[in-house]
């Protein structure tokens, strides 16, 4: 679990570095990675496509990096997927020096291949846990995302101001997440067990996960009570400094101060979510993300000031722990041993559908208003409180 921590944080502030950046490298009209005469809602629209492709990488990576796994073994596969990463924060770096729209959009796309990696981590911590110890260490995932996300835009904001050193610039940061995504290449396969875990089942199982896993009407609902958790979480995630920028005009420095000052409930709240969920069961603790997501993001998007938007965002931070813990600890429960790797990577692939979705519709509300991309996360939480109202009314029903 130290390893598995280590190899998200350090993921996880490569990944987030760019944060405060990228929304200014399309609105910015300064800018030039676009044409100056490129219109708001273009270069919104195009926002919202940079940010969709990253998932729809993953979308394909994590199922396909979760199934090789469970066949292969973890580690040679891990190591394929942290250097497609680097692949990717490589290519990306060199779009936003060379303002390259198509290279930028390529290195999105294999960056968000290689975070795939995120299944087999997941994977590796169900193969060591307990039933007691489940919940536990999948908040320890969440924990390590929250830290890394606390590091990285501070760090990112920092580094694309060229007014601290002359090196520094919008390009910087991403070049700085491509090396740490290298770190996390050449380190990681020392110290993983250089045993694997392979599935005979797996192997010889003529039927393709995906088909075993809609043929299972349990798994389905799980899957879309994560789809429709997730877009609820990658919305605000995706568009709050959209938000800001768009009320504030907020500086990339601030952002990233903002994006860490969001962490902080999220970490906080990750110590005690696995114990949360051990306790009342991760149903429960599903439904009180749902709640709480609602209420926080509909007071986000009426507040007035900055400093009102406080109370809202911690109420949402600790929705999206609970949720996200919550939703992994149900599916990784409705998977056999055999096929953690498999369903937990068409568990990650649902839910950056979620997000590639959630940020391609949300580019377009924005281009709207602020506020109306968070109205399409409040639908969402509250039809993902009602579904699971209803199978818990229909597991009640059936116990009886």
């Amino acid at each position: 679990m130290v390893l598995v921590f280590m190899t998200v944080f350090i993921g996880w502030i490569g990944f987030s570095l760019p944060y405060p950046v990228f929304s200014h490298l399309f609105l910015d009209l300064d800018g030039s990675l676009l044409a100056n005469d490129t219109s708001p809602q273009a270069r919104t629209l195009l926002l919202g496509a940079a940010i969709a492709v990253y998932p729809l990488g993953q979308i394909i990576g994590a199922p396909l990096f979760g199934h090789w796994s469970d066949r292969i073994g973890r580690k040679p596969v891990l190591k394929a997927a942290l250097l497609t990463a680097v692949a990717g924060g490589a290519f990306l770096a060199a779009g936003v020096s060379a303002d390259s729209l198509p290279l930028l959009f390529l290195g999105r796309f294999v960056a968000g291949l290689g975070e795939g990696n995120i299944a087999i981590v997941q994977s590796l911590a169900a193969d060591v846990s307990s039933p007691e110890s489940k919940a536990r260490n999948f908040a320890v995932i969440g924990i390590a995302m929250d830290l890394g996300f606390v590091v990285g835009p501070v760090l990112g904001g920092v580094l694309a101001d060229p007014s601290l050193s002359e090196a520094f610039g919008f390009a910087f940061p991403f070049w700085t997440a491509a090396g740490l995504f290298a770190l996390n290449a050449l380190v990681v396969p020392l110290f993983l067990n250089s045993g694997t875990r392979t599935n005979p089942s797996c192997v010889t199982e003529p039927t393709p996960p995906l088909v075993r896993a809609v043929s299972d009407p349990l798994i389905v609902r799980l899957l879309v009570l994560s789809f429709l958790t997730y877009w609820a979480v990658m919305i605000f995630f995706d568009f709050f400094p959209v938000f800001f920028v768009q009320l504030y005009d907020t500086p990339p420095r601030e952002l990233g101060i903002n994006a860490a000052l969001l962490s902080l409930p999220l970490i906080l709240s990750g110590l005690v979510v696995g114990r949360i969920v051990t306790r009342y069961g991760p149903g429960t603790t599903a439904a009180a993300s749902f709640v709480l997501l609602f209420i926080g993001i509909a007071l986000f998007v009426r507040a007035t000031s900055q400093t009102g938007h406080i109370l809202p965002a911690i109420l949402v931070s600790i929705g999206i722990n609970f949720g996200q813990t919550a939703t992994s600890v149900l599916v990784s429960d409705a998977a056999s041993k055999a096929q953690q790797g498999q369903i937990l990577g068409l568990y990650r692939a649902i839910t950056v559908l979620a997000g590639g979705l959630a940020a391609a519709v949300g580019g377009y509300f924005a281009s709207l208003s602020p506020q109306a991309p968070f109205m399409t996360a409040l639908a969402a939480a509250g039809m993902g409180l009602v579904m699971l109202m209803v199978m818990s009314k229909k597991a009640r029903r059936a116990k009886a």
